[in-house]
């Protein structure tokens, strides 16, 4: 990755028994970052090494270009928007009280507090609860909230940790129709998620730990990461020039399945699917189903190894050709 907004370099962070590190990578500016990897991975790390909850590690972090070893570090924190899961049984305020406290304390201007407030409670249909003591809130009620806070501040740099938790399947997909929106106002997001399945079309790079190692930072296109489908058919039809039309417009195409008479193919963005059912209109091909094939973590894990698998045949490759010229 290029020099970005947020840098890792050379980071390493010892616990008694464990060790994070070392990490090296970029976020560039604008883009969605996916940090994965299971529990204890380091992700919890990284994350509180960003927003200065953790301050002392070896190598450089910096945000906005500001290091954050350095006195003037918190001034980087202006940047960013933090979710993650609260908890509330302790606030005996109402919400709209407990908001406009909030409002002061991230910083957000007198006139703009009452407009801000409303839209967020509009968002999360909490207008109605604004007199209501927080304490009392449903679990998904206080996850919503911590959103209300992340949104409110509106940073450059949104950090949002398993946002998803705690939601429903329409909140979920609300949710992602906000990181959505925040793409289209160009603002860098951090994300971890166990349902990376629903947002990784949005998904610009990918950062994988594996028991506080780096095991893969880079593109979505780098770790061969495409969003696949699969088409089934209700009967046999001409499949090699639907195959070539397809690698003519860069959609990655796997075999012809001719028992289930099925496909699959892989686009980097879901608007490529138009070319194929233009396609398949023009030459008068019904479909019976198209189904989006899941990504998850073992299909990530797979792609690891196939690229692991295909880099250490090129080297295998490579020295029998330097073999074969001496």
């Amino acid at each position: 990755m290029e020099e970005g907004i947020i840098e890792f370099n050379n980071y390493i962070k010892k616990f008694r028994t464990t060790v994070v590190g070392p990490l090296n990578f970029s976020f560039e500016k604008g883009k969605t970052v996916a940090l994965l990897g299971a529990s204890g991975s380091g992700k919890s790390v990284v994350i509180k090494s960003i927003i200065g909850a953790i301050t002392r590690y070896k190598g450089q972090i910096k945000v906005c270009g500001f290091s954050k070893k350095k006195w003037n570090s918190y001034k980087a924190n202006k940047f960013i928007s933090f979710y993650t899961q609260m908890e509330f049984s302790l606030c005996d305020m109402t919400l709209m009280t407990y908001l406009k406290n909030m409002c002061i304390v991230l910083g957000v201007r007198k006139k703009d507090i009452k407009e801000k407030i409303n839209y967020w409670l509009d968002f999360f249909d909490l207008k109605k609860d604004a007199n209501k003591k927080v304490k009392n809130f449903s679990w998904g009620m206080q996850n919503r909230l911590s959103l209300i806070i992340c949104g409110i501040k509106d940073a450059e740099v949104v950090i949002l940790d398993e946002p998803g938790a705690n939601l429903d399947s329409g909140w979920r997909n609300k949710m992602r129709n906000l990181l959505i929106k925040y793409k289209e106002m160009g603002k860098t997001i951090l994300i971890t998620s166990h349902n990376i399945d629903e947002i990784n079309d949005l998904i610009d790079y990918y950062v994988i730990l594996e028991d506080g190692t780096q095991v893969f930072a880079g593109s979505k296109l780098d770790l061969n990461m495409y969003t696949k489908y699969k088409i089934y058919f209700y009967e046999d039809f001409d499949y090699e020039p639907f195959q070539e039309f397809l690698r003519s417009k860069n959609i990655k195409v796997f075999e012809y399945d001719k028992l289930e008479k099925s496909i699959v193919f892989a686009t980097n963005t879901t608007k490529e699917i138009n070319w194929i059912f233009l396609y398949l209109i023009k030459v008068s091909t019904p479909i019976q189903n198209l189904v989006k094939l899941p990504v998850n973590m073992d299909s990530i894990y797979k792609a690891l190894k196939d690229k692991e698998k295909k880099e250490n045949s090129k080297i295998v490759e490579n020295a029998s050709t330097e073999e074969a010229q001496k």
